[in-house]
């Protein structure tokens, strides 16, 4: 499975520092991919968790361990006349206040939530409806992208999390 870090956040701490270069380098220092929320405003690319705020250099967010949430058509239309080498995974919802199910450059699908429905899904904040993350121990996808990978990852590396201790429920 993918572990993909919600704009660089992957503990669930340092949301003050939440799309950031140093907490992008801090998310690929241990071990995620990490997606990020990018924008192009005449012809310059910026990076931001709800806005426009850090200008970055194309070249900064090149390569597969970078998962591009597109902000706005600017960079949409960019990035799909870039060569498919530079920004293999990027996505894009029409309605950012409202997110959808949507397909990805690399053809699996963005599922908001915490239901999966095949193999090559990655959910997108499953910590939203289930904020227990209960079900990030069974489910099976391709991905994942939270701001809580470190319990997701510690959870499915485990086994089988037990709410309860056995002898209650048997």
């Amino acid at each position: 499975m993918l572990y993909i870090s919600y704009n660089g956040i992957f503990n669930g701490t340092n949301f003050p520092e939440i799309a950031t270069p140093n907490q992008i380098g801090s998310s690929f220092n241990h071990g995620f991919s990490c997606m990020i929320n990018i924008w192009r405003v005449n012809g310059q690319s910026f990076m931001g968790y709800d806005q426009p705020l850090i200008p970055v250099a194309d070249t900064f967010y090149q390569g597969n361990r970078f998962w591009l949430s597109i902000q706005n058509n600017e960079m949409y239309s960019w990035v799909q006349s870039q060569p498919a080498k530079r920004y293999p995974n990027y996505f894009y919802f029409p309605n950012p206040a409202v997110p959808t199910p949507v397909a990805t450059s690399g053809g699996q699908m963005i599922v908001p939530g915490n239901m999966p429905t095949s193999t090559s899904d990655i959910m997108y904040l499953p910590e939203i409806p289930d904020r227990g993350l209960l079900s990030a121990v069974k489910f099976r996808c391709y991905g994942v992208i939270s701001n809580y990978l470190t319990f997701i990852k510690r959870a499915r590396f485990e086994g089988i999390w037990q709410p309860y201790p056995t002898w209650l429920t048997n």
